[in-house]
């Protein structure tokens, strides 16, 4: 970027800065930060110097750049107490299942699966398009050639076989 046009933005930037300033305290409540925030804006316009618009169009990408750090700036503020102090991190509950709950979870799904194998085929078959594949029972009856009352009659005979299994269960 030439010096004339540095000078044209340093300028711009002087005659700005106490519109500038009261923009941004708006936003952000404080007058120190608000200062700080109108440094940034001069420190983000001056590395993107050489991309900045045409003079007559700088003073309000100016106001508009010092706008937007301030909402950044309030962003990150409602961001920071979740992540205030990193050594908190170690408190929170590690989600991640115990190998014992995944042996668990294993089994229970094989158990599943065997009573899932043990339906009659055609409830089986009804019950694996409706809650696997994610069917309607319209959808079923279709393909199957059988109306939606006898999709439905063997729905409900996997769904009361399944809930016996697991009534069944430990």
């Amino acid at each position: 970027m030439d010096t004339a046009y540095s000078q044209d933005l340093l300028t711009i930037f002087l005659s700005l800065r106490k519109r500038l300033h009261l923009t941004i305290a708006r936003y952000v409540r404080s007058q120190s930060t608000a200062e700080d925030l109108v440094q940034d804006t001069f420190l983000r316009l001056w590395e993107r110097r050489s991309h900045l618009p045409q003079r007559s169009m700088l003073s309000g990408y100016v106001v508009r750049t010092g706008r937007n750090l301030a909402i950044d700036f309030n962003r990150r503020a409602r961001i920071v107490p979740f992540v205030y102090d990193i050594r908190l991190l170690e408190f929170m509950a590690d989600t991640t299942p115990s190998p014992e709950e995944n042996a668990i979870a294993a089994q229970t799904l094989r158990d599943l699966s065997g009573a899932i194998a043990a339906l009659p085929p055609r409830a089986r078959e009804v019950f694996v398009m409706a809650r696997i594949e994610g069917m309607t029972y319209v959808e079923i009856a279709e393909r199957l050639g059988i109306s939606p009352k006898t999709v439905f009659s063997h729905m409900v005979v996997a769904l009361e076989r399944l809930e016996a299994f697991q009534q069944d269960e430990p």
